[in-house]
């Protein structure tokens, strides 16, 4: 996703407990008159772990047609990609209220049609996490499921809870049965608690699916800070990893959030569910980790092996933008978000606002507060620009937006991180330069806010109309030119607009693998035998001062010796090099290379790698317009 890993992004609505009793009369599970449940119930058993799968039950409503369909999501918001939670079902049956079967047909990957459905009581199934080899690698962790029995269950329940044909809208009252070392850590609404048995009331299926669970043992804190309730739970595999290290730069960054967003945030209350995994499990998701968004809280996913220094700043990275996201989609979203499809969706043509608005506020707010220097904002700025090259830069934003779900769009889906933050930046260049350094894309947001929110959404076909009657007609041009339009945009120009131009800075390095802009020092190259050896093609500062050379021989990193290159082998070499990532400025560590015909051991200490690259930097011959305009941009 968003620097060095793949981040995805990706709600929720808390209604009180007081409100909820008086929608459902006392919370109670069957309508006095008619002795008929009015919520849907569904069951899941944490205990009876069989394969590494949970048994689920779920009944519905009184049915009143012969035939019904049961659904599993083929997407959920926030993913924008397909990934058939249905085949992570196995024996789903059908019962009466004596326990006998009734004929239930598979009609695709997501959904089952039960006959004599006036008869229908439930269904169970068993289903399948995705974090173990059964099929879900293509599932980003972070959306995903993780059983193991007696010490952690991450529950996205969008894989795991599903809906009955015309009863998406009906409350749902969901029963978890849980070893007793286990606490559930949630913002789904309680009804009760005890050591094995959690109730929760859901206004809707969407709020069910809207509030992962994370069972763990007791490692979170929770805290008040400027009007909101903050909770933050954490699975460690190895117990190394303690809620109570990472609260203060929690603390400190979601002040920073809320000072910067205004009037534009109302969120009273947020849960970070920190699930780590071991390198194993990441090498099975190809190295990916990041979160996923919800209303009011967000799953976050990383490895154990991260080093304090490195998790607490890619919690502040990811989590700030799944917080920036509580503006939009959850809270400003177009009528195809609010009234989600989950198995014939229509895509929104937005996502330059949804993901790239939010991503440029995960960045511009560091630079607005203080948490980051101007380089370390325009260092990430092109990091933007420069990944964004991978994609086709003459595709339609709103085109690719809408079409997000199939090909050739899919294939670009990840440049809605890079080029839309980069469009935000843009447009608060223009609205900045436009207004007297007055208003910018922030103050945009703050005005949508306050006509649109949670149950008012927009027509996706009016929303730039609206956001350029608020603004001025250079902004039109800038939509119509570069968003619905195919034209690429020419960076400079803003740039210059606000005192920046290129030249050489010294950019500093997430690992010491890197040589510059995030690309490898090395490169795969075959030699005249035919095998694929690993080549240097570039240095950064740490590996420089070892002795390592342009042309060098890429053999092995800290003692570990490359298999040869081919795709059967990838997953072991990516875990030599992501290793890396784990490591610290202390840590001591050696490269192998062949020079000549010599094999050569280098050790020594990461420290802080960099690499000089042709960056954004401050223009000194910059005019006193531009600077001021710049000190609008960063800082008001």
């Amino acid at each position: 996703m968003i620097s060095k890993f793949l981040i995805m992004k990706k709600a929720k609505y808390i209604l009180s407990l007081s409100a909820y009793i008086l929608f459902l009369g006392c919370a109670a599970l069957k309508n006095n008159s008619t002795n008929e449940p009015i919520n849907i119930q569904a069951t899941i058993n944490l205990v009876d772990v069989n394969d590494d799968k949970v048994k689920i039950t779920v009944s519905p409503l009184a049915v009143i047609q012969d035939e019904i369909i049961f659904y599993m999501p083929q997407i959920v918001p926030g993913t924008y990609e397909y990934s058939n939670f249905g085949r992570f079902v196995e024996t789903l049956k059908a019962f009466d209220k004596k326990g006998n079967l009734l004929p239930v047909e598979s009609l695709d990957k997501n959904s089952w049609r039960i006959s004599n459905a006036k008869k229908l009581v439930k269904v169970s199934y068993l289903v399948n996490d995705t974090f173990d080899g059964s099929g879900g690698s293509d599932v980003y962790p972070m959306g995903g499921t993780n059983f193991k029995a007696g010490k952690t269950f991450l529950l996205n329940l969008h894989s795991m809870i599903g809906y009955f044909e015309g009863m998406k809208e009906v409350p749902y009252h969901l029963s978890v049965n849980s070893p007793k070392n286990l606490k559930a850590f949630t913002s789904l609404p309680s009804i009760s608690k005890s050591d094995s048995l959690d109730m929760f009331l859901a206004k809707r299926y969407f709020h069910i699916i809207d509030n992962p669970i994370l069972y763990s043992e007791p490692n979170a804190v929770s805290f008040d800070l400027e009007k909101i309730k903050v909770g933050l739970a954490v699975y460690s595999p190895t117990g190394i990893h303690k809620a109570e290290v990472y609260q203060p730069a929690i603390e400190e960054m979601m002040i920073a959030q809320k000072n910067f967003l205004g009037e534009a945030n109302n969120t009273t209350s947020y849960d970070i569910l920190l699930h780590l995994m071991d390198m194993e499990e990441l090498q099975y998701f190809g190295g990916m980790m990041g979160a996923l968004e919800h209303h009011t809280s967000t799953t976050v996913v990383f490895v154990d092996q991260m080093k304090p220094q490195e998790l607490t700043q890619n919690l502040i990275d990811v989590v700030s933008h799944e917080f920036f996201h509580t503006l939009t989609p959850l809270n400003i979203h177009s009528e195809e978000i609010h009234n989600f499809e989950y198995n014939t969706p229509l895509m929104s043509e937005h996502l330059w606002m949804y993901e790239g608005t939010t991503e440029y506020f995960a960045n511009l707010f560091q630079i607005n507060q203080g948490l980051i220097d101007e380089q370390n904002f325009y260092n990430r700025i092109l990091e933007k620009l420069n990944y964004s090259k991978r994609f086709d830069d003459t595709m339609s934003f709103t085109e690719m937006s809408a079409g997000i779900v199939d090909e050739p769009f899919q294939a670009n889906y990840g440049n809605v991180y890079q080029k839309g933050a980069l469009i935000n930046m843009c447009l608060d260049i223009i609205i900045r330069e436009q207004s007297g350094g007055e208003h910018g894309i922030l103050w945009v947001m703050q005005n949508l806010a306050k006509r649109y929110g949670t149950e008012k959404p927009f027509k996706d076909e009016e929303l730039i109309s609206e956001i350029v009657s608020m603004t001025y007609p250079e902004v039109e041009t800038f939509f119509k030119t570069h968003v619905e339009g195919t034209k690429p945009i020419n960076y400079m120009d803003y740039f210059n607009k606000v005192g920046l131009t290129i030249g050489d800075t010294e950019a500093p390095l997430s690992s010491i693998i890197f040589k510059e802009n995030q690309n490898l020092f090395f490169e795969a190259k075959l030699n005249d035998e035919g095998i694929n050896r690993f080549i240097v093609n570039g240095l950064n500062t740490t590996i420089e001062s070892m002795g390592v050379k342009i042309d060098d021989v890429f053999l092995g990193l800290d003692d570990k010796m490359f298999p040869e290159i081919n795709q059967e082998n990838t997953n072991e070499i990516n875990a030599l090099l992501n290793a890396s990532f784990m490591w610290d400025d202390k840590t001591e560590f050696s490269i192998t290379v062949q020079r000549n015909n010599e094999i050569i051991t280098f050790k020594g200490i990461t420290g802080t790698p960099s690499a000089k690259v042709s960056g954004v930097i401050n223009n000194s011959e910059a005019s006193e317009a531009s600077k001021k305009l710049r000190k609008a941009w960063l800082k008001n």
